[in-house]
């Protein structure tokens, strides 16, 4: 009875906390920040000049926008990205969203 009271629960925190990717890391991963101190570039592309530390994919399992940026913004912090570049969001017929980011980090001028 425990056992399957505890997948239940397992399958359930899985469902509800989305279909995410693992970052997939393509530049050098810095100390973990605040998600707080990530800042969301959305459509718009940053004017500074940035490096790419990280993509981010969520495919499927949020349905707000800001559930899923919040999430995605959590993953860029966890990098040591002090930003969020959304290249592309989308909403399925079902009302999930998905999205891709790339967790960036802020260069010198």
């Amino acid at each position: 009875m425990k056992k399957s009271i505890v997948l239940t629960l397992l399958l359930s925190s899985q469902l509800l906390s989305g279909c995410v990717d693992p970052a997939m890391v393509v530049g050098q991963p810095g100390t973990s920040l605040s998600s707080d101190a990530v800042r969301i570039y959305h459509i718009d592309r940053p004017t500074c000049n940035f490096q790419t530390i990280a993509h981010i994919r969520f495919t499927g399992g949020y349905f707000t926008m800001n559930s899923m940026l919040h999430n995605m913004r959590q993953d860029a912090a966890e990098v040591g990205a002090n930003g969020l570049y959304v290249l592309h969001t989308q909403q399925l017929p079902n009302r999930e969203l998905l999205g891709t980011a790339k967790a960036i980090r802020h260069l010198p001028a």
